[in-house]
């Protein structure tokens, strides 16, 4: 039963998956409350939720944007579920929610200046690479969010980790190292006092080439 729970929560589906996910959008309050404390969402952002679940983290960004607020998942439950939810805005055209994986997003570059995963990237395959094809659809300037209810030192992980299949955790260091070596910039790091729970947010810097050094002009001599 335990297996049968844990397979869930990476990928849910059927009756129980509805379940799995009106769970997930309880459980997972407390970590979208800090997340949404901690990022600066501008009037104007497009955003998209990666592993957007049932769609509880769409329609609070719906709120604080007059652009788009999309999602992607790669459970055809949870786009349905998060279409339900929203679907006024998905009605208005504010919203649209895609099945895809997200190692491979039919998605143009450049497309957004917010990006969420919450409570998702355990479940990313080859994460630095993960990593570069949402710093690929991200615009210049734009910031992509991670939150998770560990930091990596919840004293539940071990068994999290022994119980549930495919997953991965990390501490904010190997987060920070894999969003640089990924190519992302300004890597900041939230811990929810006395909690585990854990935000990090980096962003694209977007590189003026006109800018770098000519060769003769690096060191004036006075």
């Amino acid at each position: 039963m335990v297996a049968e729970k844990i397979d869930q929560c990476m990928k849910p589906h059927g009756d129980e998956g509805i379940e799995t996910i009106n769970r997930m959008n309880e459980n997972h309050a407390d970590i979208s409350e800090f997340a949404f404390e901690c990022v600066n969402v501008e009037e104007n952002d497009s955003i998209l939720d990666i592993g957007c679940g049932g769609g509880v983290n769409i329609e609070k960004f719906l709120k604080l944007t007059s652009e788009n607020v999309d999602g992607l998942d790669y459970s055809d439950i949870s786009v349905a579920e998060s279409i339900k939810r929203n679907h006024k805005a998905v009605d208005l055209r504010k919203c649209k929610v895609i099945e895809a994986n997200v190692c491979d997003m039919p998605i143009d570059d450049e497309s957004y200046d917010l990006i969420s995963a919450f409570e998702t990237i355990y479940f990313w395959p080859d994460i630095e690479n993960t990593f570069k094809e949402v710093l690929r659809i991200l615009k210049p300037k734009g910031q992509f969010m991670i939150a998770q209810g560990t930091d990596g030192n919840h004293p539940d992980d071990e068994l999290w980790l022994n119980t549930v299949e495919g997953m991965s955790l990390y501490t904010a260091p190997e987060l920070e190292k894999y969003l640089l070596d990924a190519g992302f910039s300004n890597v900041k790091v939230f811990k929810k006092e006395n909690d585990y729970i854990l935000v990090v947010i980096a962003e694209k810097i977007a590189i003026n080439h006109h800018r770098l050094f000519e060769p003769n002009e690096s060191h004036h001599h006075h």
